[in-house]
């Protein structure tokens, strides 16, 4: 549950910052592991741990800019201002970068053991265990369109090309869609 820093030059420690805390009763309760992909900002890098904390670091000192409390073990993404995450439930959570304020959260799509989010075509796209992408408004969360990637589960994120999403399913299958408004 901890993120650091480290000099390209030297490779010697810049920083350190624990993203989150262990607790609980029991060593399932007490992981902490940040399994996701870390996703640069400008000036701050945002993490998310299956402790149960997404933070927003400053880049330069590790400082924690915000925090708040979700977990997940599945990914990030940017789409504007906002940083979307799937939890561990399958809700879906867009935030504000700046502040970690919620914008909103779709809980339409819980216990369907979300991918990690992507952002393409001007909406967010998050796959599931059935092989189903689905499309949702970055203004509100609403879910605007559901399509099939192949029978199969999707766990990896979404890969965003300049005019194509391109999916790969756990069968081995990839999938190359295109948004229309």
């Amino acid at each position: 549950g901890r993120l650091l820093a480290l000099s390209l030059d030297s490779g010697q420690v810049l920083w350190e910052q624990a993203v989150a805390v262990p607790t609980g009763r029991t060593e399932l309760d007490r992981l902490t592991d940040i399994d996701a992909a870390l996703l640069p900002g400008t000036n701050n890098v945002f993490a998310v741990s299956f402790g149960g904390e997404l933070a927003s670091l400053d880049a330069d000192n590790g400082e924690v800019q915000w925090r708040r409390s979700i977990k997940s073990y599945s990914g990030l993404t940017q789409i504007g201002d906002l940083i979307v995450a799937t939890d561990d439930n399958g809700v879906v959570w867009a935030l504000d970068a700046q502040s970690g304020a919620a914008a909103w959260k779709q809980e339409g799509l819980q216990y369907r053991k979300l991918s990690p989010p992507a952002a393409f075509g001007g909406y967010v796209v998050v796959g599931d265990f059935e092989g189903y992408l689905h499309w949702l408004d970055p203004k509100d969360g609403k879910l605007v369109a559901r399509t099939s990637a192949g029978g199969d589960a999707i766990r990896s994120a979404p890969v965003a090309g300049e005019n194509l999403l391109y999916v790969l399913n756990t069968g081995g299958k990839i999938s190359a869609l295109t948004a229309k408004p």
